[in-house]
């Protein structure tokens, strides 16, 4: 039986419910869904509900209540857990579990409309994995799963069933099997108020933990983790690729250790103050050193592109389980960088490393950037950023300046300009193409004293409301929701399209590129060549 998610969370401490978990994914059956902790936004008794499992049927919406350890029942009143710890007084388990599929019908049914009304019949089942409770009047024995009959989990199937052939007949609306159509779209409404994970890339703050909506193409690849040791996800930049990696990772680290690394330092140091359970480990590239001699249960390569070397890949062969041909390991990769700075990518090496894994993409939907950005990047280089998820924004500004102090002159107009929109100087970067600090043109700006390195400030506890300056290379894999492109000169863009690549699919909603004296002709050309090489132009 398919389980969403499919792998249990490292912060599940209940063994019954990863019992329970397991046995169901154990099931054979191609047609089942079942969800693992569902929250309740809303609860007639409490201010959180949340129903252990949720299991979609042709035939029935089955809710699971899970009560692992010891149960004590005492004068009408119920408690869990063990003598001195024990919880309670609460409801019956199959209170519990009534209570929670009344609140979540309702829930459900203000989305994809009253369920009784298209024939969907519910019943709830309680599996008590550790203990058996003697027959009372509470409950009928369809109602119920004891330790033998649960039988460490082998008798799971056998007791669903039986919960089904004991509700349908108390279901008097019940039209069955409920249409395929239906149980989609129930579970594409359930899905996004469960299967959240943390966004990697704050957009306004990297003191809070936002959350994003995986789209249904990120939650269909995570689940091939289950399946498949061996994995290679492609995508443009802005396309989830980070955001996947770390949360494969989490989900990873509930069942061994996990290896995290990437070229880049100062996401190696990001990606660190994130992934923080104790069986993953976060180091850049340049430091697998500190590791050498032990192996990984899992490994994951975020920006593999940078790595794509005989070098680096037998470095990475030494540290996970069976090696690349016969470990489990997964490798997020850039296809356009094949493209765009080919002298840093072997494809020699590529051609070993594919068919040792199961590759999937490109990754569709970029989720990063806004049309307009996704637009000006494939004009000027060719490169594919899947279809933009973000929306509409602002057109990118080009503003051409005649030297240093005049970019910095023309930098400060754009940023005060910015703050009187209400945008905090946080929420800007200064990206510099030229990446040396001594002479870029921020040094110039009336900001100057109040500008944070970037590099010094990530993964710490960043506090101020500053802009930050970055080189290019060192907020690879990162983004802001403003992103000003500065230092740049047309040599710049001699045979480097990656420069600008980078650079501006780093910018979320708005990017301002400065344009030094025959800059703007460069890039102009860049585009031209584009549509010749797309047959665009003759």
């Amino acid at each position: 039986m398919r389980i969403i998610p499919s792998e249990i969370s490292s912060s599940t401490r209940s063994q019954a419910e990863r019992s329970v978990f397991a046995a169901l994914k154990a099931i054979p059956d191609d047609e089942s869904v079942a969800l693992h902790t569902v929250h309740l936004p809303k609860h007639h008794k409490k201010r959180l509900g949340e129903i252990d499992f949720i299991v979609i049927t042709p035939d029935l919406l089955l809710f699971i209540e899970v009560k692992g350890g010891r149960v004590h029942h005492k004068d009408g009143r119920w408690f869990y857990g063990p003598v001195g710890r024990e919880v309670g007084p609460k409801e019956s388990p199959w209170e519990q579990a009534n209570g929670g599929m009344h609140e979540f019908e309702r829930e459900l049914g203000a989305l994809v409309g009253n369920l009784r009304h298209h024939g969907v019949p519910s019943g709830y089942l309680v599996i008590t994995p550790d203990v058996n409770i003697q027959r009372m009047t509470q409950f009928e024995p369809q109602q119920y799963l004891g330790r033998d009959a649960y039988a460490g989990g082998r008798g799971l199937a056998q007791g669903i069933e039986r919960a089904i052939r004991f509700w349908l007949p108390r279901n008097s609306w019940a039209r069955t099997p409920i249409p395929a159509p239906l149980r989609k779209k129930m579970l594409e409404a359930v899905r996004p108020d469960f299967d959240l994970v943390p966004n990697l890339q704050s957009r306004l703050t990297h003191l809070e933990v936002a959350f994003e909506r995986l789209t249904g193409e990120q939650l269909d690849r995570l689940d091939e983790l289950e399946s498949t040791p061996r994995l290679i996800w492609t995508g443009g930049a802005g396309t989830g690729k980070t955001f996947l990696a770390a949360e494969a990772a989490r989900r990873k680290s509930a069942i061994g250790t996990v290896l995290f690394t990437c070229a880049s330092v100062t996401l190696a140091t990001h990606m660190g103050r994130i992934l923080t359970d104790e069986a993953i480990t976060v180091l850049p590239f340049d430091r697998l050193d500190e590791v050498r001699g032990r192996t990984f249960d899992h490994l994951i390569v975020d920006e593999a592109q940078d790595l794509m070397n005989f070098a680096s890949l037998d470095t990475l062969e030494k540290l996970v389980d069976g090696g690349l041909a016969e470990g489990r390991w997964l490798f997020m990769l850039d296809q356009n960088n094949q493209v765009l700075a080919p002298e840093a990518y072997d494809p020699g090496a590529w051609e070993y490393l594919h068919p040792l894994g199961f590759p999937y993409g490109p990754l569709k939907r970029n989720c990063r950037n806004t049309v307009q950005i996704v637009k000006q990047v494939h004009f000027h280089t060719g490169a594919n950023l899947g279809v933009a998820s973000a929306g509409e924004g602002e057109p990118v500004r080009f503003t051409e300046v005649r030297s240093a102090q005049e970019e910095a002159t023309a930098l400060d107009a754009y940023v005060n300009e910015l703050v009187r929109q209400d945008v905090s100087p946080k929420d800007v970067t200064l990206l510099s193409v030229a990446g040396d600090w001594q002479t870029s043109s921020a040094r110039l700006s009336q900001r100057a004293s109040r500008i944070e390195r970037f590099a010094d400030v990530v993964g710490t506890d960043r506090t101020k409301h500053r802009l930050t300056w970055s080189s290019v290379a060192d907020f690879k894999g990162h983004e802001n929701n403003v992103v000003c492109l500065i230092d740049l000169e047309p040599e710049h863009l001699e045979g480097r399209l990656d420069a600008i690549y980078v650079a501006w699919t780093r910018a979320r909603a708005q990017l301002w590129v400065a344009c030094r004296p025959g800059t703007r002709q460069v890039l102009k050309d860049l585009g031209v060549a584009v549509l010749k090489r797309e047959g665009r132009l003759g």
